[in-house]
């Protein structure tokens, strides 16, 4: 039998913020996940690394995910610093 996990157990403590971290929370944020022809992608990608793929209808497909969201009291977390609201969008595909 499988012992639970309990999410408590894995929690650690946030570590001190240095360097180029910055502070944000997100808002409208969305993973949209396309499946496009995989031989669309030839090309694109160095040939050490492997584009997963599904199959669709019998077709193979890639994955293309896109997410976005917006950045809300986007500002540093380490040094005094003006504080940004703004849209971004992040386009990845799934290798």
């Amino acid at each position: 039998m499988l012992t639970p996990l309990k999410f408590k157990d894995f929690l650690h403590p946030r570590p001190t913020p240095s360097g180029i971290d910055v502070d944000c929370k997100l808002k409208h944020f969305a993973i949209i996940t396309y499946a496009i022809d995989a031989e669309r992608f030839a090309g694109l990608f160095p040939s050490r690394f492997q584009l997963d793929s599904v199959i669709i209808n019998g077709e193979q497909k890639g994955l293309l995910s896109v997410v976005p969201f917006i950045d809300v009291d986007f500002t540093s977390a380490v040094y005094p610093f003006p504080v940004f609201t703004m849209g971004q969008p992040t386009i990845e595909f799934i290798l």
